[in-house]
């Protein structure tokens, strides 16, 4: 529908109902007419030679006055947001499990999994190469619901997945006498290998960057583990046999896990979004 010769509160009137219909509304305006509309509006946008009032209820003054440069701001912006959004979940993810499993190893009698150079590996691979790529990438898809719930949505999975996997493997070599250093390589390995499928579930879908980007991150991880140089400069070491069965149960509950609490994540934040508002 077109209006003509609308009236400021009747601007108001159309800016709420299109945000009753769920939109993200942006108003454009330079009167003061306009004012009521560009607060009202989730995004107020003035003309630069426009009048002072709707230039400073604005969110974003377009200082050239062309419409003609407002394709490219909503480009920018949803770059911006849709990558931050992804590498945002990369970094609390590691949080989400470096937190609890540090909180938690001061209450048991057991050996941390970790030393501070085998987080690097991890961090390095799984968080920051990811990180920088995919937040300098083209992205104009429209942006989706909330940032932050976006953002919980994708890391928690992983977060959680990696802190049972731990867990796990702890309760395992309990049981079963296995070294110190196979341990902490089982570890890292399975910490790496659920980050992957984080990197890959946030890369959907895959492009001929994304792709690569994950080949390199896992051959990386592969020579780090195949070469004397990188075993020697991380700690790792060959596993044996009963330490291969146990990283490979490992890996399949990873998998399984990670499907699961991103289904059940998925449930709950649709059954009780105002749980994230």
């Amino acid at each position: 529908n077109i209006f003509g010769r609308v009236k400021p509160e009747q601007k108001r009137m159309l800016i709420r109902a299109l945000k009753n219909n769920g939109h993200v509304v942006a108003m454009m305006g330079d009167g003061v007419n306009d004012v009521l509309a560009l607060k009202e509006s989730d995004c107020g946008i003035a003309m630069n030679d426009g009048a002072d009032a709707a230039r400073n209820v604005s969110e974003l003054v377009l200082l050239d006055s062309n419409f003609d440069s407002m394709p490219m701001v909503v480009k920018e912006g949803r770059r911006t947001i849709n990558n931050v959004e992804r590498s945002a979940s990369l970094f609390l993810s590691k949080t989400i499990y470096a937190s609890i499993l540090a909180i938690l190893f001061l209450f048991i009698n057991c050996k941390y999994p970790f030393i501070p150079i085998q987080m690097s590996l991890i961090s390095s691979l799984t968080i920051g190469m990811p990180a920088f790529i995919l937040a300098l990438e083209p992205n104009t898809d429209r942006v989706n619901g909330k940032f932050l719930i976006n953002v919980i949505k994708k890391s928690i999975p992983s977060g959680f997945t990696t802190i049972i996997n731990i867990i796990l493997l702890m309760l395992i070599s309990s049981l079963i006498n296995i070294p110190n250093s196979e341990i902490s390589t089982i570890a890292v390995i399975i910490t790496s290998y659920t980050a992957i499928l984080l990197i890959y579930k946030i890369s959907k879908p895959l492009n001929l960057l994304r792709k690569s980007l994950l080949f390199i991150i896992i051959t990386l991880f592969v020579l780090a583990f195949i070469l004397p140089a990188g075993r020697i400069l991380y700690s790792l070491k060959i596993l044996g046999a009963n330490s291969i069965l146990i990283l490979l149960f490992l890996i399949y509950i990873s998998t399984k896990i990670f499907k699961l609490l991103d289904n059940l994540i998925d449930k709950i934040i649709k059954a009780r979004p105002w749980w994230f508002s």
